[in-house]
């Protein structure tokens, strides 16, 4: 009910989706969302906590620095996560708290269009989805009658690897 209730909201709300990213009341939203996440401080090395600290005042200049368009995210803090079972290591950019203040708050504001045209088959990354439910999902195709479930990861299509390295005409 609270889902339908926001997407009411979008039409009742005239302002365009960049003025609603500037709005401070937003931007706590997208705050409290990334502190709900938790996780490590950025490049800058300002954690979560620190942020917290300065709310007020980082939301504000966050605000201010969206409106006069001079905003510019920090590069990321580059991590290895080692892979298990020894099999290498995975990179993963950590965001400055700032900048994840501003991902979490556009992740609101576009969630809520974005998301209802989505296949209801698809599992990843969305609200009330997982990946529990996507093989409790795939155990009932199965329980149908069905002979295959076909679980597949498009970004290993997309790795360069994966492609055609040469080409030739005839």
């Amino acid at each position: 009910m609270k889902s339908k209730m926001r997407q009411l909201d979008l039409f009742v709300d005239q302002r365009s989706l960049f003025e609603k990213l500037c709005d401070e009341a937003n931007l706590y939203a997208g705050f409290a969302a990334v502190k709900k996440n938790g996780g490590a401080p950025g490049i800058d090395g300002v954690t979560i906590e620190g942020f917290k600290d300065r709310v007020e005042e980082e939301l504000a200049q966050l605000k201010k620095d969206l409106e006069s368009w001079s905003y510019k995210p920090n590069p990321v803090r580059r991590v290895e996560i080692p892979k298990p079972g020894n099999a290498g290591v995975r990179l993963l950019g950590v965001p400055c708290v700032r900048d994840r203040v501003v991902h979490a708050t556009l992740k609101l504001l576009l969630e809520p269009i974005i998301d209802p045209t989505f296949s209801d088959h698809s599992y990843g990354f969305r609200p009330g989805y997982s990946p529990q439910k996507a093989v409790a999902a795939a155990k009932q195709i199965v329980d149908r009658g069905k002979e295959y479930v076909v679980d597949l990861d498009l970004s290993k299509f997309l790795e360069p690897s994966s492609y055609c390295t040469s080409f030739h005409e005839s």
